[in-house]
């Protein structure tokens, strides 16, 4: 039968033994795997974007290569009719909003797309669309208030055109190229890039809990992804060469079952919250996925894996994992990334078990080929 990805090369099924290693960590590395074409002209989109939005940073002198003043930052306009700036930067952070362009979406989210069948479900993982012929995206949403408060950042002032009101219930939404086509499956994040000698990460983005962030890794978290969400299964896409310290993706391993046990048994109210966090969500606002228990545990006892390794590598990772973006120590080398999300189609996922999952287990929602696979020892 014919499929949407029948003229993608896909990157190979994961063997019994890695997926045994996925379920046990939560994370699984997988080197040089995507086509080296596409990367090679994912590289030059991006140095022709630099050319021509950031012409002081030189491709072949890294002393060029700095981090984005305040001035630079505040400079980038957002596109006429809503979404982010298509080429941005902050601090030691550069970004490219192309997530829904052809070229990104083959490099890895649909070279990927067989092994995301393979542990979320055949039939039941939704496609990277991309743009349509009005040069916007159009994609499922499950309309809860936090998802079209997250949304609306990306959109800027001109959210309102693109966005109703919370529904509580999934529909298709229309998302400009620059919006938050992740979102709705549609793109990925585009380019997401760490300059050289970048500092550590940022502090607590949500003020909502009394408790702050650990001085070790602040800027590590944990989206609730197993609450309001079909996201289940995470990749980070490396096209370029990528050494050790060089900004690679930090992750926590074990800690996507840890802290799946932790927040399902206190939405079950089987333990009970120490914090604002559980009676917070049950008013309608966030979980702080910074510092909500056992986040500052795992930081202090679970040895952080930087992921590394060459050209075409990817990260897959489960959405419940704490995770952050790595420290860039070196002084020669661009963290070049793109991130993308694989959500679980409506059909497969039905609204009443994506806005609530306290019962079941952590593998509820993935294919029974992974369910069937031992976790490794």
């Amino acid at each position: 039968m014919a499929t949407p990805f029948s003229s993608v090369a896909q990157v190979p099924r994961l063997t019994t033994e890695q997926i045994a290693q996925f379920k046990r960590d939560g994370l699984l590395v997988l080197p040089a795997v995507l086509d080296p074409e596409l990367c090679r002209q994912t590289r030059e989109q991006m140095w022709e974007l630099i050319a021509e939005h950031r012409p002081s940073m030189k491709r072949d002198d890294p002393a060029t290569w700095l981090p984005f003043s305040d001035e630079e930052k505040d400079g980038f306009q957002r596109p006429q009719g809503g979404g982010d700036p298509y080429f941005a930067g902050g601090g030691h952070r550069l970004y490219v909003r192309n997530g829904a362009e052809e070229l990104l979406l083959d490099l890895a989210p649909r070279a990927m797309f067989d092994i995301a069948q393979q542990l979320l479900g055949d039939g039941e993982v939704v496609w990277p669309g991309g743009l349509d012929e009005t040069n916007t995206t159009i994609g499922p949403a499950l309309l809860t208030e936090d998802n079209i408060s997250t949304m609306k950042v990306h959109l800027g002032p001109e959210a309102g055109n693109w966005l109703g009101q919370a529904t509580r219930k999934t529909e298709q939404v229309r998302l400009p190229k620059t919006g938050p086509v992740w979102a709705t499956g549609q793109g990925s994040r585009g380019l997401y890039c760490t300059l050289p000698n970048s500092r550590g990460g940022r502090v607590n983005k949500y003020r909502n809990a009394k408790v702050q962030p650990s001085a070790k890794y602040p800027s590590a978290h944990a989206a609730e992804g197993m609450y309001e969400s079909r996201r289940r299964l995470s990749i980070a896409a490396y096209f370029d060469d990528l050494p050790l310290g060089a900004g690679g993706l930090h992750l926590w391993p074990g800690s996507h079952q840890r802290i799946w046990d932790r927040w399902s048994a206190m939405h079950r109210g089987d333990i009970p919250s120490n914090d604002d966090c559980l009676s917070l969500r049950h008013s309608g606002g966030k979980f702080d996925s910074y510092v909500t228990p056992p986040i500052s545990e795992i930081k202090e006892d679970t040895p952080v894996v930087d992921t590394h390794g060459p050209c075409g590598s990817v990260v897959l990772w489960h959405a419940n994992m704490l995770h952050m973006a790595g420290q860039n120590t070196t002084s020669d080398v661009i963290r070049q990334a793109t991130i993308y999300g694989y959500n679980k189609t409506e059909e497969s996922l039905p609204d009443e078990l994506a806005l609530a999952y306290p019962d079941g287990d952590l593998w509820r929602d993935w294919s029974d080929e992974v369910r069937a696979t031992e976790t490794a020892s």
